[in-house]
């Protein structure tokens, strides 16, 4: 973890303002995720989900699973990759399914250097398996009331980052593209940074 916490020291951040016309704009310059980190804090830490692809992003369906005493000590924002490519589609996952604060990784950081450039691909060549998944996959979409859309990159996957109070990455947990995150080992991981304050 102490190579991804010297990676993340190098990341600037833009805040975005994300305007009732679909409109998407910088609010700020970019700032250095380490002058970010102590607003977006709660008693705990924060938590900060890299999204890759907002159609699929289903780490946001704001179920604490009765853990709300936990959650409230934890703040939460995001990260995009870019704007200017579907500025309407991210200003209707901001307002319906995600209203969080959210930032622009300026050198993406997040994406290569935290996360290694990840990149989607198949776990499986049975292609009633890939059927079967990817038929899972939109039906959890529907249940969330998520559209999915072709545009963007798509291909390089997020996670999440659970930081401490102190601004310190603890914990990550990587994307897998069709895949609910393990909210058990999240939570569980919350439960533990939240121990230490």
């Amino acid at each position: 973890m102490e190579a991804a916490q010297s990676a993340l020291s190098t990341a600037l951040l833009t805040a975005l303002d994300i305007g009732d016309d679909g409109v998407v704009k910088p609010s700020s310059a970019p700032e250095p995720l380490s002058t970010i980190l102590p607003r977006l804090t709660g008693s705990s830490g924060s938590i900060c989900f890299v999204l890759m692809d907002l159609a699929n992003d289903e780490a946001h369906h704001g179920k604490d699973g009765g853990h709300a005493d936990v959650m409230k000590c934890f703040r939460l924002f995001g990260t995009v990759k870019e704007i200017g490519v579907d500025d309407a589609g991210l200003a209707e996952f901001y307002t319906d399914h995600y209203t969080y604060p959210l930032f622009k990784d300026d050198g993406l950081v997040f994406y290569n250097d935290f996360f290694g450039k990840k990149k989607i691909k198949l776990t499986t060549y049975n292609p009633f398996k890939l059927y079967s998944g990817y038929n899972a996959m939109t039906q959890r979409m529907k249940e969330k009331k998520l559209d999915g859309n072709l545009k963007g990159e798509g291909m390089v996957q997020g996670g999440v980052i659970i930081f401490d109070k102190n601004g310190k990455a603890r914990y990550a947990y990587e994307e897998e593209t069709g895949k609910e995150l393990v909210m058990e080992d999240i939570i569980a991981a919350l439960k533990v940074v939240h121990a230490d304050v």
